[in-house]
């Protein structure tokens, strides 16, 4: 299946991508291994991807900056046309001890929401731009992306036929749930992969006096 892309958005974030620097990307950068898994995308709900930064590059400078998010979904005869609202961004990985893995803390930065408009099925590429509202994050510490949907709507959800606990993660209740557990999408990981650029994290300010900061350099 020809994947196709939600074109208005994509040129958003090109023309930011010729503005700054070069782009790397994190999360899941599997192909998609088909069918595509029904049934549990339904709308109103989120979606958080586990990445670590330096497993995908480098930043020697410290710090990274989101640029987009993206996620593919596929679209039945049956769930088009459709129209909705989605937004991207990062969470905070919080470890939990009992559990022995990371999971999603607060919401770090989240960009405006973007429309979209389907008419014909197919397997489509989401690209969520944050648009600078994420600014400059430590390049050394796990965090995970972040998708939210606005609108109640059916989707089929593309994975990669590779299944790994505490990875991927699903909000429709209120509650964050590990998406191994639930048994159509035991078999593989969604795909959600984000863009970054490495940027310099801003300096603290030192409190210290004028003679005590000198002092140091003595």
């Amino acid at each position: 299946m020809k994947l196709k892309l939600a074109s208005t958005v994509l040129l958003l974030l090109l023309a930011g991508v010729a503005m700054g620097q070069p782009i790397f990307q994190v999360g899941n950068l599997n192909p998609p291994e088909p069918p595509a898994v029904p049934d549990v995308h339904l709308g109103l709900e989120s979606y958080a991807y586990l990445f670590y930064p330096p497993d995908f590059g480098d930043c020697s400078s410290g710090g990274f900056r989101l640029e987009a998010v993206h996620m593919l979904l596929e679209f039945t005869p049956e769930q088009v046309p459709v129209t909705f609202h989605a937004a991207g961004g990062l969470i905070s990985a919080d470890w939990d001890s009992a559990l022995d893995m990371f999971v999603p803390g607060g919401q770090l930065c989240e960009g405006q929401p973007f429309d979209f408009h389907f008419t014909e099925p197919g397997q489509y590429e989401i690209i969520l731009p944050v648009q600078g509202a994420c600014g400059c994050q430590p390049f050394n510490e796990h965090y995970f992306l972040s998708v939210k949907y606005f609108d109640q709507f059916g989707a089929d959800l593309p994975t990669d036929g590779q299944p790994e606990a505490g990875v991927v993660f699903i909000n429709n209740s209120g509650n964050w749930i590990d998406m191994i557990g639930l048994g159509k999408t035991a078999g593989g990981k969604v795909i959600i992969w984000g863009d970054l650029v490495c940027c310099d994290p801003p300096i603290g300010n030192d409190m210290g006096t004028w003679s005590g900061i000198k002092g140091l350099y003595r």
